[in-house]
């Protein structure tokens, strides 16, 4: 049993965070102990320390906080087999039962019986944590633990980029946050011949060229689409991948998507959608698709490979590190969006 710093959100309310000093939970039979050497902030974690509806329907303080993560094995239960002391592991937060018609299927990833790493009271923004094995991954000695503890996010943008077949194609990416960058990253990496991305922060406008787009535009400006469509001859492009959940630019980006072309969704939209499906869905015949997490495990094998190979090129979205006790400014930076990942590093 180890003492360990903890973040907690402990109100209903905007903000309300604190760290507590609390002892881990015996290590069960299907569980490992963690020392935490990296987490990182996501999206849910912001919607938590913002406590907007969507937190207030789906979270119950006082909750722990942090699912991406990467640390050491200290400690496996009586019934591991797969791992081992002193290996470095990350985490995969769809936790499923393996035995329901979809994971027979082979799509774990939407688990009848799925649970979510962060409703399960693990939490990672800790010094150390016990979680079960099933939701770790083993990661290369040689893989830098900064790249090490974005992989479940960047997973999502790899698939998004997988599931559009970007190779050869024009793409639009709506919203420069971090799922949105690991895509422009991804779709570069995977042969995209034109990447356009949009966003309202000058800042992460800027730091998507950085990551591989080849414009930036304003997505506060009522001339986007517009723009997008001059940019490419009047044709439009093959791809849309939206991470903003933004209704007004889903609906909008409809019209930029070529006949054939394909519309992803990989942000939780804000609020119901309504799509013409006579005009755009069978004239046109655009594809609409969600994706929901990462496919379990090809896309954790597609991702690493494609770090491991040094093909896809991510430094530059982590921009900013804290010390876990730092973590009310790591969160106003999150936030701020002047920032693409922030982290915090245990040993600091």
């Amino acid at each position: 049993m180890y003492k360990s710093r903890t973040v907690i959100k402990t109100a209903p309310e905007f903000g309300a965070l604190d760290i507590e000093t609390r002892s881990t939970p015996e290590v069960g039979p299907k569980d490992a102990l963690l020392k935490i050497h990296r987490a990182a902030i996501c999206g849910t974690d912001l919607h938590i320390y913002k406590w907007n509806d969507w937190a207030a329907r789906n979270y119950k303080p006082p909750l722990v906080l942090g699912h991406e993560f990467c640390g050491e094995v200290l400690q496996v239960g009586r019934d591991v087999s797969t791992l081992t002391v002193g290996q470095r592991v990350a985490g995969e937060t769809h936790l499923y039962c393996d035995a329901c018609e979809q994971c027979r299927m082979n799509r774990r990833h939407t688990c009848l019986n799925l649970r979510l790493f962060s409703k399960s009271g693990f939490g990672c923004f800790s010094d150390y944590t016990v979680v079960p094995v099933q939701a770790l991954r083993v990661v290369a000695p040689e893989l830098p633990l900064e790249k090490a503890v974005v992989m479940e996010p960047l997973g999502v943008g790899v698939r998004a980029a997988m599931e559009a077949d970007v190779s050869g194609k024009a793409i639009f990416v709506m919203g420069c946050g971090p799922i949105g960058l690991y895509t422009i990253s991804a779709a570069r990496a995977l042969g995209a011949s034109r990447v356009i991305a949009s966003d309202v922060s000058s800042y992460r406008m800027a730091l998507s060229q950085k990551v591989g787009a080849d414009h930036a535009l304003d997505a506060s400006q009522d001339t986007i689409f517009a723009d997008i469509r001059s940019l490419t001859n009047g044709l439009g492009v093959d791809v849309v991948i939206d991470a903003t959940g933004s209704e007004a630019a889903i609906q909008g980006a409809l019209d930029v998507v070529k006949p054939g072309g394909r519309l992803i969704l990989a942000g939780l939209p804000n609020k119901k959608l309504e799509i013409d499906a006579a005009k755009y869905l069978i004239n046109r015949e655009i594809t609409l698709k969600g994706i929901y997490g990462r496919l379990i495990d090809e896309t954790w094998v597609a991702t690493e490979n494609l770090l491991m190979t040094n093909r896809i090129h991510i430094e530059d979205i982590s921009t900013h590190e804290f010390s876990l006790d730092n973590f009310t400014d790591a969160f106003e930076t999150s936030a701020s969006g002047k920032a693409g990942k922030v982290q915090f590093n245990m040993d600091l």
